[in-house]
Protein backbone atom coordinates (compact mmCIF):
# COMPACT_ATOMS: atom_id res chain seq x y z
CA UNK A 1 0.00 0.00 0.00
CA UNK A 2 1.44 3.45 -0.87
CA UNK A 3 2.16 6.33 1.88
CA UNK A 4 -1.01 8.31 0.06
CA UNK A 5 -3.66 5.38 0.05
CA UNK A 6 -2.29 4.88 3.89
CA UNK A 7 -2.42 8.52 4.60
CA UNK A 8 -6.16 8.60 2.74
CA UNK A 9 -7.55 5.46 4.58
CA UNK A 10 -6.11 7.00 7.40
CA UNK A 11 -8.20 9.96 6.98
CA UNK A 12 -11.32 7.83 6.23
CA UNK A 13 -10.97 6.09 9.43
CA UNK A 14 -10.58 9.42 11.02
CA UNK A 15 -13.86 10.89 9.50
CA UNK A 16 -16.19 7.88 10.55
CA UNK A 17 -15.27 7.92 13.58
CA UNK A 18 -16.04 12.06 13.73
CA UNK A 19 -19.15 11.84 11.37
CA UNK A 20 -20.22 8.24 14.46
CA UNK A 21 -19.77 10.41 17.64
CA UNK A 22 -21.67 13.53 15.87
CA UNK A 23 -24.68 11.66 14.54
CA UNK A 24 -24.92 10.00 17.83
CA UNK A 25 -24.84 12.51 20.06
CA UNK A 26 -21.78 11.60 21.43
CA UNK A 27 -22.67 8.42 22.13
CA UNK A 28 -21.25 5.82 19.56
CA UNK A 29 -17.68 6.04 17.71
CA UNK A 30 -18.41 3.63 15.75
CA UNK A 31 -22.09 3.91 13.60
CA UNK A 32 -19.63 4.71 10.13
CA UNK A 33 -16.46 2.92 8.42
CA UNK A 34 -14.89 2.82 5.18
CA UNK A 35 -16.52 1.10 2.26
CA UNK A 36 -15.10 -1.54 0.50
CA UNK A 37 -12.07 -1.11 -1.50
CA UNK A 38 -13.05 3.04 -0.26
CA UNK A 39 -15.76 2.34 -2.92
CA UNK A 40 -14.21 0.47 -5.70
CA UNK A 41 -16.21 -2.79 -5.33
CA UNK A 42 -19.33 -0.55 -5.79
CA UNK A 43 -17.28 0.50 -8.89
CA UNK A 44 -16.38 -2.32 -10.78
CA UNK A 45 -19.66 -3.40 -9.82
CA UNK A 46 -21.41 -1.06 -11.51
CA UNK A 47 -19.73 -1.46 -14.47
CA UNK A 48 -21.62 -4.94 -14.97
CA UNK A 49 -24.70 -2.99 -13.87
CA UNK A 50 -24.94 -4.75 -10.43
CA UNK A 51 -25.59 -2.68 -7.46
CA UNK A 52 -23.54 -3.16 -4.03
CA UNK A 53 -25.62 -1.46 -1.15
CA UNK A 54 -24.69 1.47 0.54
CA UNK A 55 -20.98 0.71 -0.83
CA UNK A 56 -20.30 3.72 -2.78
CA UNK A 57 -18.43 6.26 -1.95
CA UNK A 58 -15.77 6.26 0.98
CA UNK A 59 -18.17 5.95 3.88
CA UNK A 60 -20.94 3.59 5.34
CA UNK A 61 -23.02 2.88 7.76
CA UNK A 62 -21.87 -0.15 9.99
CA UNK A 63 -25.09 -0.92 11.12
CA UNK A 64 -29.01 0.37 11.10
CA UNK A 65 -28.38 3.02 13.27
CA UNK A 66 -26.02 5.09 11.23
CA UNK A 67 -28.76 4.02 7.61
CA UNK A 68 -30.55 7.21 7.41
CA UNK A 69 -26.90 9.47 6.86
CA UNK A 70 -25.44 6.59 4.49
CA UNK A 71 -28.78 6.19 2.52
CA UNK A 72 -28.92 10.42 2.30
CA UNK A 73 -25.39 10.96 1.71
CA UNK A 74 -22.85 9.93 -1.15
CA UNK A 75 -19.59 10.47 1.29
CA UNK A 76 -16.03 11.32 -0.54
CA UNK A 77 -13.06 11.61 1.90
CA UNK A 78 -10.01 13.30 0.59
CA UNK A 79 -7.05 14.44 1.96
CA UNK A 80 -3.28 15.64 1.34
CA UNK A 81 -3.15 16.09 -2.49
CA UNK A 82 0.04 17.94 -2.61
CA UNK A 83 2.09 17.79 -5.65
CA UNK A 84 5.83 18.76 -6.21
CA UNK A 85 7.43 21.56 -8.41
CA UNK A 86 10.72 22.63 -8.25
CA UNK A 87 11.58 20.69 -5.11
CA UNK A 88 8.24 22.22 -2.92
CA UNK A 89 4.89 20.56 -2.23
CA UNK A 90 2.18 22.72 -3.99
CA UNK A 91 -1.47 22.51 -2.08
CA UNK A 92 -4.30 22.39 -3.89
CA UNK A 93 -6.23 25.45 -3.57
CA UNK A 94 -9.92 27.19 -3.81
CA UNK A 95 -8.42 29.95 -5.84
CA UNK A 96 -7.25 27.16 -8.43
CA UNK A 97 -10.67 27.61 -9.60
CA UNK A 98 -9.97 31.18 -10.75
CA UNK A 99 -6.55 30.89 -11.63
CA UNK A 100 -5.08 27.74 -12.03
CA UNK A 101 -3.17 26.37 -15.27
CA UNK A 102 -4.49 22.86 -14.75
CA UNK A 103 -7.21 21.80 -17.37
CA UNK A 104 -9.52 20.75 -14.44
CA UNK A 105 -8.23 22.02 -10.44
CA UNK A 106 -7.74 18.81 -8.25
CA UNK A 107 -10.88 20.21 -6.10
CA UNK A 108 -13.30 20.31 -9.02
CA UNK A 109 -12.13 16.69 -10.04
CA UNK A 110 -12.89 15.46 -6.57
CA UNK A 111 -16.09 17.10 -6.71
CA UNK A 112 -16.63 15.77 -10.16
CA UNK A 113 -16.05 12.31 -8.62
CA UNK A 114 -18.73 13.06 -5.38
CA UNK A 115 -21.64 14.19 -8.14
CA UNK A 116 -21.15 10.93 -10.18
CA UNK A 117 -21.25 8.67 -7.19
CA UNK A 118 -24.31 10.23 -5.92
CA UNK A 119 -25.94 10.36 -9.28
CA UNK A 120 -25.61 6.77 -9.88
CA UNK A 121 -27.06 6.27 -6.26
CA UNK A 122 -29.45 9.55 -5.82
CA UNK A 123 -28.00 10.38 -3.02
CA UNK A 124 -26.33 13.74 -2.21
CA UNK A 125 -22.74 14.57 -2.86
CA UNK A 126 -21.12 15.60 0.18
CA UNK A 127 -16.86 15.93 0.42
CA UNK A 128 -15.04 15.84 3.00
CA UNK A 129 -11.71 16.71 2.29
CA UNK A 130 -8.62 18.54 4.48
CA UNK A 131 -5.28 19.90 2.75
CA UNK A 132 -2.01 19.04 4.08
CA UNK A 133 -1.55 19.82 7.72
CA UNK A 134 -5.13 21.57 7.97
CA UNK A 135 -8.54 21.11 9.37
CA UNK A 136 -10.98 18.95 7.48
CA UNK A 137 -13.62 20.77 5.48
CA UNK A 138 -17.02 19.90 4.05
CA UNK A 139 -17.88 20.49 0.80
CA UNK A 140 -21.89 20.41 -0.65
CA UNK A 141 -24.10 22.11 -3.36
CA UNK A 142 -25.84 25.35 -2.75
CA UNK A 143 -28.71 23.59 -3.20
CA UNK A 144 -28.10 21.24 -0.39
CA UNK A 145 -27.33 24.24 1.71
CA UNK A 146 -30.96 25.76 1.13
CA UNK A 147 -32.55 22.37 2.85
CA UNK A 148 -30.91 22.36 5.49
CA UNK A 149 -30.94 26.20 6.18
CA UNK A 150 -34.77 25.61 5.89
CA UNK A 151 -33.85 23.31 8.78
CA UNK A 152 -31.73 24.69 11.03
CA UNK A 153 -31.40 28.68 9.82
CA UNK A 154 -28.84 30.17 8.22
CA UNK A 155 -24.61 29.49 8.62
CA UNK A 156 -23.48 32.48 9.93
CA UNK A 157 -19.91 31.27 10.19
CA UNK A 158 -16.66 31.34 8.02
CA UNK A 159 -17.47 29.56 4.23
CA UNK A 160 -16.75 29.90 0.62
CA UNK A 161 -18.80 29.57 -2.06
CA UNK A 162 -18.10 28.38 -5.32
CA UNK A 163 -19.33 26.65 -8.34
CA UNK A 164 -22.60 26.29 -7.14
CA UNK A 165 -21.09 24.44 -3.65
CA UNK A 166 -20.48 25.87 -0.40
CA UNK A 167 -17.40 25.16 1.67
CA UNK A 168 -16.88 25.24 5.53
CA UNK A 169 -14.71 23.98 8.12
CA UNK A 170 -16.25 20.47 9.18
CA UNK A 171 -16.40 21.21 12.90
CA UNK A 172 -17.87 24.37 12.23
CA UNK A 173 -20.78 22.63 9.78
CA UNK A 174 -21.03 19.98 13.33
CA UNK A 175 -21.66 22.83 15.75
CA UNK A 176 -24.12 24.32 12.90
CA UNK A 177 -26.07 21.22 12.60
CA UNK A 178 -26.14 18.99 15.79
CA UNK A 179 -28.69 16.79 14.75
CA UNK A 180 -29.45 16.16 10.72
CA UNK A 181 -32.03 13.39 10.98
CA UNK A 182 -34.62 15.70 10.39
CA UNK A 183 -33.34 16.41 6.90
CA UNK A 184 -32.38 13.53 5.98
CA UNK A 185 -34.75 11.95 2.93
CA UNK A 186 -37.05 9.16 3.71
Amino acid sequence: MTQSKTKGSSFEREIAKLLSLWFSKGKRDDCFYRTQSSGGRFTSRKKKELDTYLQSGDITSTDSFGEPLSKSWSMEIKSGYGRKQNEKIILFDTLDFLDSRQKEPVLQKMWAQCTRDAELTNRTPVLIFRRNNRTPCIMFSLDYYKTLEGFFGSFNNISITIQNCIIMPLKNFFEWIPNISPALKG
